[in-house]
């Protein structure tokens, strides 16, 4: 018989790609991975991971491994959390993903309200990418999550181009859209206009790129011209773009939710036509949902629709 405890850690290995940030992730040590992955491969007399310096990936009997390994931690989670539901009435727990602009903006109110409506129900609360949340939602570690997509950009994908899961086998629920606004330096000449057309961008150097950036390009050919992004500067991190911004070397865009951190030297406005990411909350299709949670979703999708964002 396998032990569920292996096949967790076989699966967080798949999904980070590496012993140490598996083990991190779990509170293990990087020893502690490798040894249970030899320990799986020697029950199973396969091997499961190709191993190199830059970290480890599956060979062809890891990947056939991976879905039988989800559906079996599926079911024990499955099991756990309805069992507690059953046994605790409105006590359990709840996992919920987000990313930074919305906490910012909605979801940190829906959570308090929660939270005072259900004080019985543990939360545990995972701020991270879109494309890290499904993954957790697909490996159970999540019950629902706020993600957003681009068109040209799906929410699995992560910032490199990598499809860290593919976007089928969840619930979405259609939250906004949330535009992107172009950031000047304060003494720019668009910084004097009240909005600007996406074609006076041609020539100029835009910081940024994934995962907005195959809109823009979009957008922009459309316009007739090809952006110039910058490579040199890579962060996920909004306010760290409008220092650069600020500091003379480019300009950037971001989204609406991340309006209530603006810096007093840019200046921020409307593009038009711009990049719009889709913001959803996403649930694992056919996985338990208890009470608390459905309460949580429904917390959520109120906070968010509610939601008044501040405009330039």
């Amino acid at each position: 018989m396998l032990d569920a405890r292996l096949l967790v850690t076989f699966l967080a290995t798949v999904r980070t790609g590496s012993f140490a940030r598996a083990g991190a992730e779990l509170s293990f040590t990087t020893s502690a991975v490798s040894q249970q992955m030899a320990t799986l491969e020697r029950r199973l007399d396969a091997v499961l991971f190709e191993r190199s310096p830059r970290g480890v990936r599956p060979t062809p009997a890891g990947e056939a491994l991976i879905d039988h390994a989800g559906a079996v931690v599926g079911r024990l989670v499955d099991a756990r959390e309805e069992l507690g539901a059953i046994a605790g009435g409105r006590a359990g727990r709840v996992r919920l993903g987000s990313f930074p602009t919305a906490t910012s903006a909605f979801a940190a109110a829906a959570v308090q309200r929660f939270s005072s409506l259900y004080p019985g129900v543990e939360l545990d609360y995972v701020d991270g990418e879109s494309h890290e949340s499904l993954a957790r939602l697909h490996a159970r570690e999540l019950d629902l999550a706020l993600v957003f997509e681009f068109d040209h950009w799906p929410i699995g994908t992560d910032y490199d181009g990598n499809v860290r899961c593919a976007n089928d086998g969840f619930d979405y629920v259609d939250l906004f859209d949330d535009p992107f606004y172009l950031v000047v330096p304060r003494d720019d000449p668009l910084a004097g206009r009240d909005r600007v057309a996406t074609e006076q961008l041609s020539g100029r150097r835009v910081l940024g790129g994934p995962p907005w950036g195959p809109d823009l390009r979009e957008l922009c050919s459309r316009c007739g011209f090809e952006p110039s992004f910058e490579p040199s500067y890579r962060t996920t991190d909004f306010n760290a773009f409008q220092g650069l911004v600020a500091a003379g070397l480019g300009v950037t865009l971001i989204p609406r939710l991340a309006f209530g951190s603006i810096r007093d030297d840019v200046v921020v406005r409307p593009l038009d036509p711009a990049p719009v990411r889709h913001v959803k909350l996403a649930m694992l299709t056919g996985a338990y949902r208890s009470a608390a949670t459905e309460a949580m979703a429904e917390a959520l999708v109120t906070a968010a629709r509610n939601h008044l964002p501040k405009t330039f």
